[in-house]
């Protein structure tokens, strides 16, 4: 297949995968409120079936999906890089990039509870979270890929 119909397909796959992610969470918190303020937001019809679980459960559920999503971001990520430059080493930094923004989530969101303002730790851990669930780690790494290739190839 041609590199350029590849780079579409990728480009497709994770906007659509972005799409889906975000429609999928809209929609979740708007089951998680209109429980608990007995709202009446719409729900898009493939999770109505959701208004028959508790909160707890969904909310619940919040926790394992995020960091689903952040690992198949990941995974589309590393195939992407994988077919454009084929170097191992670029996919090592991708999971680089990935482990220290989850450590640091993990770090705020602790820290925020240690320190008895959670509402702020959660506020910088989400923000990491939603990084490590878009594309911003490829839109980082192809032009720094690009410059490291040139700079070792001008070395040679």
């Amino acid at each position: 297949m041609n590199l350029k119909i590849k780079i579409a397909l990728f480009i497709l796959l994770l906007a659509s995968l972005g799409f889906l992610r975000e429609n999928l969470f809209v929609n979740i918190n708007n089951v998680l409120y209109n429980k608990l303020y007995n709202g009446n937001n719409s729900v898009v019809g493939y999770l109505v079936f959701l208004r028959n679980v508790s909160y707890n459960v969904i909310y619940t559920a919040k926790w394992f999906i995020t960091p689903f999503f952040a690992f198949v971001f990941w995974f589309i990520q590393k195939q992407f890089l994988n077919v454009l430059f084929n170097e191992k080493k670029v996919t090592r930094w991708l999971s680089i990039l990935y482990l220290s923004l989850f450590l640091l989530a993990g770090i705020f969101f602790v820290a925020g509870w240690a320190l008895g303002d959670i509402n702020k730790g959660y506020t910088f851990s989400r923000l990491f979270m939603g990084l490590l669930q878009s594309p911003v780690a490829c839109m980082i790494l192809i032009p720094t890929a690009y410059l490291y290739k040139q700079t070792t190839e001008q070395s040679e």
